[in-house]
């Protein structure tokens, strides 16, 4: 039953951020082409910085909106874009021991906020994604492997 009511919740969130449109909510829906081919790092995770970490995540979205990635672990998943809300279904993950707790804690959120269903936001002309859900807020910047 709780699946049901997510799912139902994640469909209302994308028919309205579809409707929403760019002139009355200062947003555009998210296209696969706007994310594939591209990685970002993290920034902070709930205000909390994540740049200096020795270890910094990202993820990045290849073709087909396959997506990849790491925190502690390496993380892979077929990813499914509704309006910008972004679901990845049977992740698979590496399972090493993640030593540092805010990374580990990260982990564990990221690995929650993707396979319930996230809403992606992109700012500063690509260069910035944000990913959230409640009142969780992963801020990530554009990192391509090649530029």
């Amino acid at each position: 039953m709780k699946k049901h009511v997510v799912v139902f919740l994640c469909a209302m969130l994308a028919v309205l951020t579809a409707a929403c449109g760019k002139k009355l909510c200062g947003g555009q829906a998210i296209t696969q082409q706007d994310l594939i081919h591209h990685r970002f790092v993290l920034v902070s995770a709930d205000g909390k910085d994540f740049s200096a970490k020795d270890r910094v995540p990202s993820i990045e979205f290849n073709e087909g909106l396959h997506i990849s990635g790491a925190v502690c672990n390496r993380f892979t998943g077929q990813g499914r874009l509704v309006g910008n809300v972004l679901t990845v279904e049977q992740m698979a993950s590496t399972k090493m021991l993640c030593v540092d707790p805010d990374l580990s804690e990260l982990e564990s959120l990221l690995a929650r906020m993707l396979s319930e269903g996230a809403e992606l936001r992109l700012g500063g002309d690509g260069q910035r994604l944000v990913i959230r859900q409640g009142k969780h807020k992963l801020i990530y910047k554009l990192s391509d492997w090649i530029r």
